[in-house]
């Protein structure tokens, strides 16, 4: 399945939950999200840092103005008083981190969550989803290859290796001007978030004494959002089974974005089985993460923000 820049810039199509659980489907079918002709953008943060406060003033404008199909950049620089380009910049990120749908720059599902709990992107679930969508999601160039190639296929580097190794990546692709320019900016933008903003406080991006970055390993997690995230995850591949060690090896999984090895992310699939949000078999050799019907993802962002348990959809 082909998509442009996963599923962080809108809700999934609607009635692919519902296709996917059709007795018709091949439940161990795998699609990566990032085949075909993937649209991935080079320039997110157009020069800015992930400032919450001002992405909270346009947040705030977009949940005022939630009944419009389509929200003009000319509407939010009135409300909020930002001049265009940051406006720009602001809504990339919201794009990136899920909380914006492109192109009609009105709220998602989790944005419309942020905005009534969360406007100023404070709860650890807050971050932890923004971090999933940004890391994870394959059309947001930079951020996506930090947290599935540089920081894993890589040893630690330097913030000017972390340069080097992205102009060298891009050769060819964009020319030599775009990439000097726009690779200095986004990586910046990365470490900047995960090291001075808000995404620091989630401690997934350590620095040595050297300044060298590596990622460093959560030890605890928000469950349902992170359940939350495997539903999503193995939706947008368009499966509802998961072998546990092909899913910790799949670009873009949760496990690996919070850098939970199999075993961790086996205890926390176990909790997640008695709680019954998922199944987790292992009898007669399995050892594979089973989605239930009943569940959605939107549902586990939705208990979590409103403080209940998790309910089935149907």
């Amino acid at each position: 399945m082909a998509t442009t820049d996963g599923l962080s810039e809108q809700d999934p199509p609607e009635g692919l939950q519902e296709d996917l659980f059709s007795e018709s489907y091949v439940s161990n079918k795998r699609v990566s999200p990032d085949n075909g002709a993937a649209r991935r953008k080079l320039q997110l943060s157009n020069g800015y840092t992930l400032d919450s406060d001002q992405l909270s003033r346009v947040i705030s404008t977009l949940w005022k103005y939630r009944e419009e199909k389509r929200i003009t950049r000319a509407v939010i620089m009135d409300e909020t008083g930002l001049p265009n380009r940051a406006i720009e910049a602001y809504v990339s990120m919201g794009v990136a981190m899920g909380i914006v749908r492109r192109g009609a720059q009105t709220l998602t599902t989790f944005g419309r969550l942020v905005a009534q709990h969360d406007l100023f992107l404070e709860r650890a679930g807050t971050l932890e989803w923004c971090h999933y969508c940004g890391a994870g999601s394959v059309g947001n160039l930079v951020w996506y290859d930090v947290f599935n190639r540089l920081l894993v296929e890589e040893e630690p580097m330097t913030h000017l290796e972390w340069n080097t190794w992205f102009r060298r990546e891009l050769v060819g692709q964009y020319s030599d001007r775009t990439i000097k320019k726009v690779v200095q900016e986004e990586v910046n933008f990365v470490i900047d978030a995960y090291t001075e903003k808000k995404l620091a406080t989630l401690g997934v991006l350590q620095e040595s004494h050297t300044g060298h970055y590596s990622l460093a390993r959560r030890r605890d997690v928000e469950l349902a959002l992170f359940c939350g995230m495997i539903y999503r995850y193995m939706l947008e591949h368009q499966s509802t089974v998961f072998e546990v060690n092909e899913f910790v090896q799949s670009p873009g999984n949760p496990a690996a974005l919070f850098a939970l090895h199999a075993d961790a992310l086996r205890e926390i699939i176990e909790t997640l089985h008695r709680r019954g949000w998922l199944r987790y078999e292992t009898t007669h050799s399995l050892d594979q993460i089973r989605l239930i019907p009943d569940f959605s993802y939107e549902e586990f962002l939705t208990a979590y923000f409103e403080g209940r348990a998790p309910c089935v959809t149907r």
